[in-house]
């Protein structure tokens, strides 16, 4: 236990930068998403999330980003205790926000993430890059 404690006592100015210099750390949009994401809002249509986010990092991440705005409402993972790929954060999105899964497309950077949506009915899409995303979502007639 002792050796344990000091280990993490060595590592507690990385752990306090992960929260205090979260923003630093990532680099914001890929080129292209907020575009097809501002498309899709024009559109009309309706946007949530699911994020593995943790609670406290989100908020930081949606005060620097306006596009975090434009979602009717999403899942944190970190408010919830669960992470995808679990069914119980599809189900928890499904639930909460009344979203017909059968009208529902949920996308991903991870292909697990993405192909856990299909059991609930969601048709999935693997995000490997804006181009590919604007493809699938025009042959969907989304876009």
């Amino acid at each position: 236990g002792l050796l344990l404690l000091t280990a993490w006592r060595n590592q507690a100015a990385l752990i306090d930068a992960y929260y205090t210099r979260h923003l630093d750390m990532i680099a914001g949009p890929l080129d292209g998403t907020v575009a097809i994401l501002a498309a899709l809002r024009e559109h009309g249509t309706r946007l949530y999330f699911l994020s593995n986010y943790a609670a406290e990092t989100y908020k930081m991440a949606l005060a620097r980003f306006d596009f975090l705005s434009w979602f009717a409402g999403g899942i944190v993972s970190g408010e919830h205790g669960v992470i995808k790929p679990d069914p119980a954060i599809y189900r928890l999105l499904l639930e909460r926000h009344a979203i017909d899964p059968h009208r529902a497309v949920f996308i991903d950077d991870v292909a697990a993430n993405a192909e856990a949506a299909r059991p609930f009915g969601i048709h999935p899409i693997h995000f490997t890059g804006p181009d590919a995303l604007r493809t699938e979502l025009a042959a969907l007639e989304l876009l």
